[in-house]
C-alpha cells in the first residue's frame, strides 16, 4: 500500500498494519501510537506508520512458523 497522506484515521491506519480499528484506538488512548486531534477526528501521522511498521519488521523462523499450521 502506497502512504501518500500525511494524516490517515484510525481506521486507515488499522488496514496498513494489519490491526483492528479497536486496537489503533486503545493504543492511542494508551499513548503507545502518537496521534493528533482536529475537533473530534483523530489522525495519525504518516511518519507514525512508518515507525510501528518499522519495529513490527522482525526476523520471522519460517521453519517454525510452517510446523504451527
Amino acid at each position: 500500500m502506497k502512504l501518500d497522506k500525511l494524516m490517515y484515521s484510525i481506521t486507515d491506519t488499522g488496514e496498513i498494519l494489519g490491526l483492528s480499528k479497536h486496537t489503533v484506538g486503545r493504543d492511542v488512548r494508551r499513548g503507545i501510537i502518537e496521534a493528533r486531534r482536529y475537533g473530534r477526528r483523530v489522525l495519525i501521522p504518516r511518519e507514525e506508520i512508518l515507525r510501528i511498521a518499522a519495529v513490527d519488521l522482525r526476523p520471522v523462523d519460517v521453519d517454525a512458523a510452517s510446523h504451527r499450521a
